[in-house]
């Protein structure tokens, strides 16, 4: 699951609203869009799946690329500086030791086991949650219908799980994909301290917010950008800051059959793709 940037894309798709007409708007469900929406996003979580892909991964700079057995992730900048020959050194012994070993790889899936079922949670709720009101109607450049959508939690809808609290305290904007069914973007805030569990118990303080982009990137669906930016307490003693900012660009197919050792030797040459045949990385692109 989505600054200036944002806001201007809202505006526009609010002009575009104007053109398309009102009735198109009008003839809109939120609650039953953003439940479709849902229902595609619950089916697309999970261990990933082909086609999979080699791409740029900005929070850090890092080439990350997808294998039937899980991502891989190659650390090449940090604060926006190229890592230098010993550091790169370290930090690829570091990724081989990982790519071979097969209890810390176990481990890490479990963690994202761990957190897709509570997205997935999150995401049952979202129907639910929020009254809806549909703001905009555009078109994006590949001819899918965009529905712009100001979202705010329902008054005396009471959170199920520890991990949905957050949804009570939170309002912003969404903008659902209604061709593909998907929500392409969401922008949401906290307009009241609200506690929340994700592993771990706590409370997040009002003013927090966070952004997340998604996009068909070539058959399939990828987070493009998520920026997170929240302030609260763990078990109410220990501070908590959250301050990240991810951006996914330059996304490239890989074989769906790649093995781990062709991804290593692809994230070290990314220039290269792997040949289809499997029997490893050959051709410029």
């Amino acid at each position: 699951m989505m600054r200036a940037f944002t806001a201007s894309l809202f505006l526009g798709g609010l002009l575009c609203c104007c053109e398309l007409g009102f009735t198109q708007q009008q003839n809109i469900d939120p609650v039953a869009l953003v439940r479709h929406a849902t229902q595609n996003e619950i089916a697309a979580t999970g261990p990933t799946k082909p086609p999979f892909f080699i791409y740029k991964d900005h929070s850090i700079t890092t080439d990350s690329i997808e294998t039937p057995d899980g991502g891989l992730n190659r650390t090449i900048a940090k604060n926006g500086k190229p890592l230098t020959a010993q550091e790169q050194s370290e930090a690829d012994q570091k990724l081989k030791s990982f790519a071979y070993d097969n209890e810390a790889r176990r481990k890490k899936r479990q963690a994202n086991h761990e957190d897709d079922q509570r997205s997935i949670t999150l995401m049952r709720s979202l129907p639910d949650a929020f009254d809806y009101t549909v703001t905009g109607v555009s078109k994006a450049p590949n001819g899918h219908d965009m529905v712009h959508l100001a979202f705010k939690a329902k008054p005396g809808w009471s959170a199920p799980t520890r991990e949905t609290r957050v949804l009570e305290g939170m309002e912003g904007d969404m903008i659902v994909d209604q061709t593909a069914g998907r929500i392409a973007e969401i922008n949401g805030q906290l307009f009241k301290d609200v506690d929340f569990g994700w592993g771990i118990l706590g409370r997040l303080f009002k003013g927090g917010k966070f952004v997340i982009h998604q996009a068909d990137v070539g058959g399939k669906w990828q987070e493009t950008q998520e920026r997170l930016q929240f302030n609260g307490k763990v078990l109410m003693v220990k501070n908590l800051t959250i301050d990240s900012n991810e951006t996914m660009t330059d996304f490239r197919p890989v074989p769906s059959n790649i093995t781990t050792a062709q991804a290593l030797q692809l994230l070290q040459n990314p220039d290269e793709v792997v040949a289809q045949n499997g029997e490893g990385a050959a051709g410029k692109r």
